[in-house]
Order: C-alpha cells, then structure tokens, then sequence
C-alpha cells in the first residue's frame, strides 16, 4: 500500500490566483509503491514560468539487504501522480472571509455545495481549474469530477467563463478554440437527431 509522507514545506508561499495558494518548495517520502523496493523521496517546487508545481529532484532508495535500485525500478517512480498527490496535501484555498483552508477541506464544501446558481457553478469552476493546472491534474476532468457534470458541461463552462474574460490567464487561446471545436463536433456528431438536443453523458448546469 502507498504511503506518502510529506517531510517539510518551505515556509514561502505562492498566491497563484482565486484564493489558491500553494509553497515554493517541498519534500515528501513514499514508500510501498507497485514494482518499486524501496523509499522514493520527491522535492517538488512551485515553477513560476510553467505555473504549476513540478518535480525538481526524485531518487529511489533501497531499503534493505535485497533491495535493488535498477532502470526499471526507476521507470515504476509515478512522478507526475506523486507531484499531484504531495501538492493536493500541501494546497490551500481562502474561504470568503480570508481564512485559508486545507484543500481537502474546499473540496468537500464543493461536493456538499449542490443547489448552485449557473453564476456559482461558473465561479467555482474557475478555481477548481485552477487548482488542477497548479497540481498538474488535467482541469477540466477535475472540475467535472466535483462539480458532478459531465466533461463536456466543463468544457462548456469554462470556454463561457474565457469569453467572459474570467480564465484568459488560465486557458490559451489555442485551448480554448480547440474547446470551441470539441463542442461542435459534439453538436454535430454523426449520431446526433436533426432538431434534437445533443445528448449528455452525465449531470449539466445551464449556463
């Protein structure tokens, strides 16, 4: 079984936007990784130009007499997942009246949250986006994931609150017009009834 230790967190940290704050560094241990005999220990940094938190060292350390670190060992480090996984531990998010909370915390006040206004859903969006694209998890399957809408009410969520000049920082143009054109594949889909509304694969809020 997993087990991730978080060992020390810098005590500078980064305003990354919408009350989201994360440190400028961090190290954590985790062992009982599928495939890896031993320790592996992660230092993971906020990086200013990619805007996201990323994996600036990671070493494999055997435990024990037997124990082997090889290139296939190496090879079975999930680095990406034990950045993700060690920043969701380390994230906070401001309530309203400033007061940082755990991101676990904000996460479940989002799942709780269920009679949302289009204008709530939109904003709480937002920061759910941002928080993945700091951690390094993909955005929009987050947001859709605790908002319970489907991928493509995200993608339409998201590209609305771009139009509206609220995540221009956060989706390029080139995402957003390729947003553009998965929605209207999706619209125009060789499945899809003339006059009939396009089908959805999972809960929607009207935007």
């Amino acid at each position: 079984m997993t087990e991730l230790v978080v060992e020390s967190i810098a005590p500078e940290r980064v305003e990354v936007g919408d009350g989201i704050s994360i440190p400028t560094a961090w190290d954590v241990i985790v062992t009982g990784e599928p495939g890896v005999p031993g320790a592996i220990r992660l230092h993971g940094e906020y990086d200013h130009a990619l805007r996201r938190a990323v994996a600036a060292t990671v070493r494999v350390d055997r435990v024990g007499e037997g124990d082997e670190v090889t290139a296939q060992v190496l090879r079975e480090a999930r680095v990406q997942w034990l950045v993700a996984a060690s920043a969701f531990r380390i994230v906070t998010v401001a309530r309203e009246g400033g007061e940082f909370q755990p991101l676990s915390s904000y996460l479940a006040d989002v799942r709780a949250h269920s009679d949302r206004t289009p204008t709530e859903a939109r904003d709480q969006a937002i920061v759910l986006y941002r928080i993945a694209s700091t951690i390094n998890l993909a955005p929009l399957k987050f947001v859709s994931d605790y908002l319970n809408v489907s991928v493509s009410t995200a993608t339409r969520m998201m590209a609305r609150a771009r139009q509206q000049g609220l995540a221009a920082d956060l989706i390029t143009r080139e995402t957003y017009n390729r947003m553009q054109q998965d929605e209207q594949r999706r619209m125009t889909g060789p499945h899809r009834v003339p006059g009939s509304s396009p089908s959805r694969s999972g809960p929607s809020i009207g935007m």
